[in-house]
């Protein structure tokens, strides 16, 4: 598939979307790479605060939350836990779509059952791509139905490991580094001969 292709959504003829955010410009970029992203009609329905939010997820029922973490009234973490521990929304895949990319906020949206986690990019190119790979996703995500238990992620981002991850096997890489240092060291020197 190439850089521009569409994604379609397995036969379905659109995506019913409910987007959480307050800010209006990033809506609308997000709105733009959302439809950019699908190869169907996308409905989309916005709330702009945590208590909204939660009313239209109950009452469209969609096929995916775009989930922004700092939002007027609940925060994005509320919502997830009211999403996630609701037997009748459960299976509803969310996705925190959030300017944070602090390891924190990562994990907590991951532990309260969030499915995939995004970190809003500058370039509205880039985010149109971020859109299309977790389209691609939301099929696998549907069928999960994870509760607000810390269990773990169900799905990461294309964009490779979280910070996280790296500050836990920066101890390792180190290691690995002075031992291959010294290796080479100890070769240059003589001392295997």
């Amino acid at each position: 598939m190439n850089q521009r292709e569409r994604v379609p959504y397995g036969g379905r003829e659109k995506w019913r979307v409910v987007l959480a955010e307050d800010n209006d410009d990033h809506a609308l970029l997000i709105e733009m790479a959302l439809r950019n992203a699908s190869a169907v009609p996308v409905e989309l329905t916005r709330a702009s605060n945590g208590d909204e939010a939660i009313e239209v997820i109950q009452r469209v029922r969609p096929d995916l939350v775009l989930l922004d973490l700092r939002m007027p009234g609940r925060d994005g973490h509320e919502v997830l836990t009211a999403v996630k521990s609701d037997d009748a929304l459960r299976a509803i895949p969310v996705a925190v779509l959030t300017s944070s990319d602090r390891d924190d906020d990562i994990e907590q949206s991951y532990g309260l059952g969030g499915n995939h986690f995004l970190t809003k990019p500058d370039n509205p190119v880039e985010l149109e791509n971020r859109l299309r790979a977790l389209l691609k996703n939301v099929g696998e995500m549907r069928g999960i139905r994870r509760g607000a238990t810390g269990l773990e992620a169900s799905a990461r981002s294309a964009a490779g490991p979280s910070s996280l991850q790296w500050k836990r096997s920066m101890p390792w890489i180190a290691v690995a580094g002075v031992v291959i240092a010294l290796v080479i060291f100890a070769a240059t020197q003589g001392l295997f001969s």
